[in-house]
């Protein structure tokens, strides 16, 4: 019986997994936020090769796949391999020859030189309060550390690695370094630190991985086509409830009501995955679009909408306007300038990217303690999708 009873409850945990409570917007939005979505998670990818296939609608879904960048580093030194774990992600591989320094001490020749330093006391002793944001939104890292790292970026340093703590040898090396950086670098392990010989030459290179991210296809009456996309990531941070969970369950249930219509517009609905800002799926949807972009009407990503906080308004780069805007009801909503984001690259590309939100000061808690799941309420969520699906159905 106690097998039974155990395999009853297995299946009952993988049904509630690839079919989420969807009777409410609150309630899928719970279910969203219950997921470990951070691209680092094992969760991650099981969850988005599986969102949406409970989902009853006539429509196409794809499950596309792209790059993303990781933590993990690949060190070469000499014909040696090492791993490194970054703080910070970065693109570029960077080389150079080795050269030890201490924190603060007077900058030497450091030109086409990696630097070696080991992990400050701030930073140990901050492990666990590193990278919050506070309420005027600046993060809080290791404010002694950035400044020596953009001292040695500015005399010519190409890099930098991140020794093990004195006092913790066991652990990888880091520090908490600004994503503002203008130098990048990665933690390593004892064994490692423990063969970096100064003048020696050293690659360091970003470990690359896929990630999936989906789509639903819904055929209109012509081929003109209208992209709605949400953030469905997440990170260290939290949930991201303001920014990725409730415009998700808007885009989610916008489907399920849309399903109903036959659109002028072919639309598709994707939900984006990355880092935590999306752009590695943003950038990599992008890509496909090239060679039918004149297609595009326009492309607009749902950002902390859900709240109910207050009317709809749009964001634009440089609060430029489009045809769309001149249109009802978009014509009714404010047009606020949009800051440099994923989509300034739809911008530079001539596709229309727009931003819809619900919440000015919710921009200003995203990722601080007042990003909770209780910003998001049943109104608000309606709201928004009852708004888009009187658009989508004129």
């Amino acid at each position: 019986m106690l097998i039974v009873l155990s395999l009853l409850r297995s299946i009952a945990t993988l049904f509630l997994f690839i079919n989420p409570i969807q009777s409410t917007p609150l309630e899928t939005a719970e279910y969203i936020s219950s997921i470990d979505r951070s691209a680092d998670s094992w969760e991650s990818a099981d969850f988005f090769e599986s969102f949406g296939t409970e989902l009853a609608v006539d429509m196409t879904r794809n499950v596309l796949y792209t790059e993303r960048v990781t933590g993990w580093t690949e060190i070469e030194v000499g014909d040696e391999s090492y791993e490194g774990l970054s703080s910070m992600t970065f693109d570029q591989p960077f080389k150079g020859t080795i050269l030890h320094l201490k924190w603060g001490q007077d900058i030497p020749d450091v030109k086409e030189k990696v630097i070696v330093l080991p992990t400050t006391k701030y930073s140990y002793d901050n492990i666990d309060e590193a990278y919050t944001v506070d309420y005027a939104g600046e993060v809080l890292n290791d404010q002694e550390a950035n400044a020596y790292l953009s001292e040695l970026a500015s005399a010519g340093a190409v890099g930098y690695l991140i020794t093990p703590y004195e006092d913790d040898p066991y652990e990888m090396g880091f520090v908490f370094a600004s994503s503002y950086m203008p130098l990048d670098g990665t933690g390593v392990d004892l064994d490692t630190a423990e063969e970096l010989k100064d003048g020696e030459m050293i690659q360091v290179k970003p470990y690359r991985e896929e990630i999936p991210y989906v789509e639903f296809v819904q055929q209109g009456k012509s081929e003109r086509e209208i992209i709605l996309m949400s953030r469905l990531d997440s990170s260290w941070h939290g949930a991201h409830y303001l920014s990725a969970v409730g415009p998700s369950t808007v885009l989610y249930h916008l489907m399920q009501v849309m399903d109903e219509e036959i659109p002028d517009y072919t639309i598709r609905y994707v939900f984006l995955n990355g880092n935590g800002d999306s752009r590695e799926a943003s950038d990599d949807f992008l890509e496909r679009l090239a060679g039918q972009k004149e297609k595009v009407e326009t492309v607009i990503l749902l950002d902390i909408l859900g709240t109910g906080d207050g009317p709809l308004y749009v964001r634009t780069k440089g609060m430029k306007s489009y045809p769309i805007l001149e249109q009802s009801p978009f014509d009714q909503l404010t047009v606020r300038s949009l800051g440099s984001s994923p989509g300034d690259a739809y911008d530079e590309a001539g596709v229309p990217y727009i931003i819809l939100s619900d919440s000015l000061e919710g921009s200003w808690h995203v990722f601080t303690e007042k990003d909770t799941l209780e910003r998001l309420t049943k109104d608000g969520l309606t709201d928004a999708v009852d708004w888009l699906h009187a658009w989508l159905a004129d």
